[in-house]
């Protein structure tokens, strides 16, 4: 089980990403992960199925039975490929250039971005698959909260408005607390 292929994903979308330096997901790993599900339309997967299924190939009879890092969406027909790593990926910008860690912009789902990294072919516990190897993700067009309350969403309407003296419609935010504590 020695073939492993390096790969370089097209330009997709991130869902969940877990890519901010110093925050690995550490809900199931207490080391934690760096993570996320990259979104490619089925043209633009084709590239990277056709590695993994080299990599399969190469290491596993064609009758066994793999799990692969990828599914494809009933709904849109999108491939999403899972990528992670124990390991902080690099950052890139846009054009090839290195992103300094204090810099890297902060990543939601939505931003457009591309992965790189290694194809590992794996046995565990008698099962047997693939996985993606995160190395580096080239940052495109990064999706962040921008002001963090949501604020500039919305434009306005009639209807109910918020007062600043401390009340609501139903009266002091005190006689309300009171209210509910009686329950």
């Amino acid at each position: 089980m020695s073939a492993k292929a390096k790969f370089v994903s097209p330009a997709g979308t991130a869902q969940y990403p877990w890519l901010q330096p110093g925050r690995p997901d550490t809900a199931f790993d207490a080391e934690g992960k760096y993570k996320l599900s990259l979104r490619l339309a089925p043209n633009d997967a084709k590239h990277m199925t056709n590695l993994i299924d080299g990599v399969k190939s190469e290491n596993f009879g064609a009758k066994d039975k793999v799990h692969t890092p990828f599914d494809v969406d009933d709904e849109t027909g999108e491939y999403v490929f899972k990528i992670q790593s124990k390991y902080q990926p690099k950052y890139f910008d846009a054009k090839g250039n290195p992103i300094p860690i204090d810099q890297v912009p902060t990543m939601y789902s939505g931003t457009e971005l591309r992965a790189s990294g290694q194809i590992d072919a794996y046995t565990a516990g008698g099962k047997k698959g693939i996985s993606l190897r995160l190395a580096a993700v080239q940052v495109i067009n990064p999706v962040s909260s921008g002001s963090g309350d949501g604020a500039g969403d919305f434009d306005a309407v009639d209807g109910y408005e918020v007062t600043t003296s401390g009340t609501s419609d139903f009266g002091p935010a005190d006689d309300l607390n009171d209210e509910l504590e009686d329950f």
